[in-house]
């Protein structure tokens, strides 16, 4: 097995890899595994499934359940999953493997059935990759080292610890290197599938599925894997959920801290207060983190010049965009949208008026 270094995650957008079979996807799973892991990947090429042309074509993908001996696997949420026993390596015949995560991955890991197996089927799969801490089972077998990858953002020092041979990338929602990936928590498994259909089948597909199971935008590799929005869950108070709300709402019209206030009825400085408790950050700071998550998925997802990503995501203008990209992130919004193509996002104009509207709206 070839290894390489890597010090970012890589992934190039390609067109469709001409393939007229359907293409065999192992999601390899333990006891204790997190069931989203496995059925998030899983439900996104099943609807590939289901967008097939017509009643005679074949399905694009079989998905099997996998377990190192096959059988009732126990999930960490205590649903049952009937698991198919890991083929003999000389006719292993997947196109895609997928290792889920969960709690009972710290136990997976030092499974040397598992570890023997992932080695020797390697070389005959197109791709091998991890939802969340099923990172862990790939890089105990060797399979990351010197290449990028990611995991769960709790996880993230602890993996890095533990395998300092992986060049470990903090705060994105998946990495990929060659025919090998790895992605966040959970839900990011549904972003990973989602560029794998993009990958096989094109990014109209990819964006239909989104759009059917109701997944907010197509999300690039190199989003974040936390948001301004996601702080809005979570133990905030009622109020404060209003107030996160509206502001996520409104971010367009330029909302200011005064009608945050005003619309959930208390003071500036309570508010002020409020936020700190509850969110470590000012008001004015929620606001300018939710303008440069919606500049971002912008500036991945459509083709709208600078001025406008910058007025629709609530700044005064082009240049105060500029400054809060440089200051929050360290780089300016041009030199984002073109990381964000490198890795797989669509930046070019969208042609389609419906389309356009599914990737910009708020």
């Amino acid at each position: 097995m070839s290894k390489r270094s890597a010090s970012s995650p890589t992934s190039v957008l390609r067109a469709p890899a001409p393939h007229r079979g359907t293409r065999e996807v192992g999601i390899i799973v333990f006891g204790d595994a997190l069931l989203l892991d496995a059925t998030g990947p899983a439900d996104v090429l099943g609807r590939a499934n289901h967008h097939a042309r017509g009643p005679d074509d074949l399905d694009r993908y079989r998905i099997n359940a996998l377990s190192t001996f096959g059988g009732e696997v126990v999930t960490s949420c205590g649903l049952r999953l009937q698991t198919a026993p890991l083929p003999p390596p000389e006719i292993c015949a997947f196109d895609t493997l997928i290792v889920a995560g969960g709690p009972g991955v710290m136990a997976a890991r030092h499974d040397p059935h598992l570890r023997n197996w992932l080695l020797a089927v390697e070389p005959r799969v197109r791709r091998i990759g991890s939802i969340c801490t099923g990172a862990y089972v790939l890089a105990e077998s060797g399979l990351l080292a010197g290449r990028p990858a990611t995991t769960h953002w709790a996880h993230i020092d602890r993996f890095r610890t533990l395998y300092p041979e992986v060049c470990t990338v903090d705060d994105t929602l998946f990495a990929r290197d060659g025919k090998f990936f790895t992605s966040a928590g959970a839900t990011a498994g549904i972003d990973l599938a989602l560029s794998l259909v993009d990958e096989d089948h094109g990014r109209e597909l990819a964006l239909a599925i989104a759009r059917e199971l109701v997944v907010f935008r197509v999300r690039a590799a190199n989003q974040g894997q936390q948001s301004a929005a996601l702080q809005a869950y979570g133990g905030a108070s009622d109020r404060l959920s209003r107030a996160t709300a509206f502001i996520l709402a409104h971010l367009e019209d330029g909302v200011t801290v005064e009608q945050v206030a005003e619309q959930v009825c208390v003071g500036t400085r309570q508010l002020s207060r409020d936020f700190k408790q509850a969110f470590g950050q000012s008001p004015s700071e929620y606001i300018r983190a939710a303008q440069v998550d919606l500049a971002r998925e912008l500036l991945s997802h459509t083709g709208q010049s600078m001025d406008k990503v910058a007025l629709r995501s609530g700044f005064s203008g082009r240049q105060q965009m500029v400054r809060v990209f440089q200051r929050v992130l360290g780089a300016a919004p041009a030199a984002f949208r073109d990381a964000a193509a490198r890795h797989g996002a669509d930046p070019r104009p969208v042609a389609d008026s419906g389309r356009r509207q599914a990737l910009s709206n708020r």
